[in-house]
């Protein structure tokens, strides 16, 4: 079957989650990520309700722990609602993680999350492609920005 959306909603947020967490994971500490991860899905639950249905554990401590859990529930929610936080996620992600996310944060994601996940969430509207042109372009206005004030 050829078609939009062919990965439960649950599965695309569960894999889009722990990509960030693998990428921010090396970048700072794995603890550090999960921390930021969670504050994160925790502050966005008020604009986006259906993050109640995830949760996110430091499970470095325990054996086959999965990091991420995403309930069935996140399923019955629009592909496109699931694409706006997914983009709230990974704008705020790369924020948060500030210069230690690096400047090819984003390129990373679509580096590692897979072709299927990739195309996946491009038809929910994530266009990673064009938000990593958005942050090198803010990036440069920062340094503009700066370099005018000195």
């Amino acid at each position: 079957m050829v078609g939009m959306f062919m990965i439960d909603n649950s599965e695309v947020m569960r894999k889009v989650l722990m990509t960030l967490l693998n990428i921010s994971g090396r970048k700072t500490t794995e603890g550090h990520a999960v921390y930021v991860m969670d504050s994160l899905i925790n502050t966005l639950k008020d604009k986006y309700d259906f993050l109640k249905h995830i949760q996110v554990s430091d499970t470095r401590f325990i054996e086959d722990g999965a990091s991420i859990s995403v309930m069935s529930d996140v399923n019955s929610v629009s592909p496109n609602e699931i694409g706006k936080a997914i983009q709230s996620i990974i704008v705020t992600m790369n924020e948060k993680l500030g210069r230690d996310a690096g400047h090819f944060f984003i390129k990373e994601i679509s580096a590692s999350i897979g072709d299927e996940y990739y195309t996946t969430i491009g038809e929910m509207g994530v266009d990673l492609s064009l938000m990593q042109l958005e942050h090198e372009v803010n990036e440069m206005e920062k340094r503009f920005v700066k370099t005018r004030k000195t």
